[in-house]
């Protein structure tokens, strides 16, 4: 008998008790025609067992033989398996064979004695029917599994979006083999722009024989992940955190890829789907006040969630706004930003607080003004609600706050004069080094943005055009001692590139640093 050889070869059965005839037929080269000889048998009974051991899908049988007959072989062969196909070989030309032959869906049936090129001919038929309709019934099974994929994919999306389902659509859920049996948890991961690309290719190459899952990408660089373990698993949590942490540092060390990943609890139906979700947002929300780790599971901070006390900071705040105290609210907010880092607050929650807090701050700035109010301005709320991190959210409240502050101190007895005089002062200090109007406002306790603004109504000038002058003036007094080189003048005036130095020195005086010390030398003279 030959070996079998290539992967898509269809495999044969010969049957016959004459062993001459055996032989024979096992001789013929059966490669041609794309077929593997996988076994000869002398009986039906002997046949029956290598099909029960071997996948036959060409069954070339006898029907004369001692102990059951062809026809009766591929009655039972058929039953043990359905998709088996059948050539009669006979050496009676009888109708009444051929006709029970049909009835059993017999593909054919050769006289002997049989030219074996008639035999390979039959038979290369029959294995390229057979290839042609294996393709036929994957295409047609790949493109079921991808619709029936696609329908639980944008079912399972609409839950997760709080979406309408049908109760169509729900059994459609029920009925899929994804839910027909095990543990469900849901996982909702944030990375970089670019990044789902690779995170979909990696999960494309995941075959775990514990979990399967279904993956989507709802927006904004997020995705889902609904997980699926056999029940049969103990500890099925935290067998999925362990897993999903070796993703997160296989795709780290092989792709350059940060993800951070919030797991829900536990569910054992998809009735309950919904739930695994919400905890998976929640896991997901609380990397808000958390950006130092990347994983966080439900279980772990489910009994801890939401337990930061903020009101008694909150009112301290409240109180250092009516003392108009910049630097007593930044220090608050920043033991605030400590209260949320060191406690489980979902980004929700904090929103709230921040918001609440914004409006009492600017509710008591109407009332100290007389004025009616009317709530946060728009572009307020928004700046709250599009922060993506503790940092920036305090940083937004910290603006709202100061100009709470600022509008008190434009309305209050208190000129804004000594503000800008105590800004002077500061730049006489400091102009040789490196300043700004952020560092100007933090040393003499205003807000940045009032400061800019008190500045330009005064002079007219922004903090940077009044620093340079500052510095030009001071550079004409050092240009009047002729022992110092121009660059020195430039750097004692806070001038770190010379070649901007006399730029803007003869801007201001339309000449050069050189010809001005040159005309108060001819002055002295």
């Amino acid at each position: 008998m030959r070996l079998c050889r290539g992967e898509h070869m269809i495999n044969m059965l010969i049957v016959d008790d004459e062993i001459v005839m055996r032989r024979g037929l096992s001789f013929i080269p059966w490669e041609k025609a794309g077929v593997c000889l996988a076994g000869t048998a002398s009986s039906g009974m002997e046949a029956l067992e290598i099909i029960k051991q071997k996948d036959i899908q060409i069954l070339f049988t006898d029907i004369q033989m001692p102990d059951i007959n062809g026809l009766e072989l591929i009655r039972a062969a058929n039953l043990l398996n359905p998709s088996i196909q059948s050539v009669l070989l006979t050496g009676h030309n009888n109708f009444n064979y051929a006709k029970e032959a049909i009835s059993f869906h017999v593909y054919d049936y050769i006289l002997k004695p049989c030219d074996p090129n008639e035999v390979l001919e039959i038979i290369g038929k029959l294995a390229k029917k057979i290839e042609e309709e294996t393709q036929y019934k994957q295409i047609n099974q790949d493109t079921i599994s991808e619709i029936q994929k696609q329908t639980l994919q944008n079912t399972l999306l609409q839950i997760y979006t709080n979406q309408n389902v049908t109760n169509h659509e729900l059994l459609t859920l029920k009925d899929s083999d994804f839910f027909k049996s095990g543990l469900y948890l849901a996982a909702q991961g944030s990375c970089s722009a670019g990044d789902t690309g690779k995170i979909e290719s990696f999960l494309k190459d995941q075959d775990d024989p514990c979990f399967s899952f279904i993956y989507f990408f709802p927006a904004n660089n997020k995705f889902v992940l609904l997980i699926k373990s056999c029940r049969s698993i103990p500890d099925t949590t935290e067998r999925v955190s362990a897993w999903l942490c070796s993703m997160q540092e296989t795709l780290l060390q092989e792709h350059n890829c940060t993800i951070s990943i919030g797991l829900g609890k536990e569910t054992s139906s998809c009735q309950e789907i919904s739930e695994a979700y919400r905890t998976a947002m929640e896991s997901s929300d609380l990397f808000f006040s958390h950006s130092e780790t990347t994983f966080i599971s439900y279980d772990s901070v489910s009994g801890l969630l939401n337990q930061a006390d903020s009101g008694p900071v909150c009112q301290k705040i409240l109180s250092q706004l009516e003392q108009r105290n910049y630097t007593l609210i930044r220090e608050s907010l920043a033991k605030l930003t400590e209260l949320y880092r060191a406690s489980w607050n979902t980004a929700s929650k904090i929103r709230l607080t921040m918001i609440d807090l914004c409006l009492l701050a600017s509710g008591l700035v109407a009332q100290k003004k007389n004025e009616a109010f009317s709530g946060l301005k728009a572009e307020q709320l928004l700046s709250i609600n599009q922060a993506d991190s503790l940092s920036a959210l305090i940083d937004q409240t910290l603006q709202i706050l100061t100009h709470c502050i600022d509008d008190l101190n434009g309305t209050s007895d208190t000129s804004y004069h000594h503000i800008v005089k105590d800004c002077l002062t500061y730049i006489e200090a400091h102009y040789t080094e490196d300043i700004s109007i952020s560092k100007a406002a933090l040393d003499i306790h205003v807000n940045a943005d009032y400061l800019a603004r008190i500045l330009k109504k005064e002079y007219g000038l922004p903090f940077s055009q009044i620093l340079t002058n500052i510095r030009l003036e001071k550079a004409c007094s050092l240009l009047c001692d002729m022992d110092l080189s121009i660059s020195e003048v430039s750097c004692r005036t806070g001038f770190r590139d010379f070649r901007y130095f006399g730029q803007v020195f003869k801007t201001r005086y339309k000449m050069t640093p050189r010809e001005y010390r040159k005309t108060v030398k001819k002055k002295n003279i």
